[in-house]
């Protein structure tokens, strides 16, 4: 299992850094317009850099607010922070696409990342302590890749009221209650190919955990320590080829129907590896896992979890 879980990781970190050498590379030669001050509202396609890094703990306004289709946020390497909990770091409207945020870090305000537009990426990009969600996104079409978010006061990555959103490649990791948390309805999003460590551990929640939404995917992460691997509340999603070591209580918990759950690689849990609420797993699927635990309901090595 050591091996394997070794392996996993290697491939996922690969993504990661890769993902990032290769964004490092495409800035060119463009020309930006500069970034200076707080509060800024970039009204125009066109591309853009942080200048230097920027503490709007003072300010009353957001961070950096797009308000345009078209726009490429370069942070250059730079911070973004705030010690302020009322205001979002880099916010991004509903309403508008083809935005681009890359290459720097956000630290603190409530939210690090808002983004509310479509067809839009997060890449190579640090986020980390936020009061409430590391980045929050809603909308259609929408990315976060090759980045870390860390140490939120809740979730890292939160998905409500999104659809076709994919979060590939990134390090999501000791955040208080859900490393990804999808939900508001929330479909067809894809989680493939992250690091998803220690989430969880003192709210009772964990690495990704799926409250209301369907047709999403859960594919070949990496996950490690924590407090519930996986948990799945909401009815018709498939989750496969994940990796889940040393989860604190359950490594995979499924409590809804109609899901299937396939090849997924779940050992050294605290209390189970593999539990459905249902006696007799009722309407969901589960085929090639492989763990050591399992429960359905009250009955200990059910022959419906294999």
């Amino acid at each position: 299992m050591r091996s394997y879980q070794t392996k996993h990781r290697t491939l996922v970190l690969s993504s990661l850094v890769g993902g990032i050498l290769l964004l490092g590379s495409s800035l060119g030669a463009s020309t930006f317009t500069n970034i200076t001050t707080c509060g800024k509202q970039l009204l125009a396609p066109g591309d853009y850099r942080l200048l230097a890094d920027l503490n709007c703990s003072a300010s009353p306004a957001n961070g950096i607010e797009i308000k345009a289709s078209g726009v490429r946020l370069h942070l250059a390497g730079h911070t973004l922070s705030s010690n302020n909990c009322k205001t979002i770091g880099i916010v991004v409207d509903s309403g508008i696409s083809g935005v681009v945020v890359d290459g720097g870090t956000v630290s603190g305000f409530n939210d690090g990342i808002s983004f509310a537009a479509a067809d839009s990426t997060v890449a190579g990009m640090v986020v980390t302590g936020a009061c409430v969600f590391g980045i929050a996104l809603s909308g259609s079409g929408n990315q976060v890749l090759t980045s870390v978010v860390t140490r939120s006061g809740l979730d890292g990555i939160g998905i409500g009221a999104a659809i076709h959103t994919q979060i590939r490649g990134n390090d999501i990791s000791d955040n208080a209650r859900a490393g990804v948390d999808i939900s508001n309805f929330s479909n067809e999003n894809v989680v493939q190919n992250n690091i998803i460590d220690r989430n969880g551990i003192l709210s009772g929640q964990g690495g990704v955990s799926i409250f209301n939404g369907k047709s999403n995917v859960i594919e070949n992460n990496a996950f490690h320590g924590d407090f519930v691997g996986i948990e799945i509340e909401s009815d018709g999603n498939v989750t496969r080829g994940n990796v889940v070591s040393g989860s604190i209580q359950t490594g995979l918990f499924v409590a809804s129907t109609a899901n299937t759950t396939s090849s997924n690689t779940v050992l050294s849990s605290g209390l189970v590896d593999l539990s459905d609420a249902s006696p007799t797993c009722t309407g969901n699927s589960w085929t090639g896992n492989t763990f050591v635990t399992s429960v359905a309901g009250s009955v200990s090595a059910p022959g419906c979890i294999h």
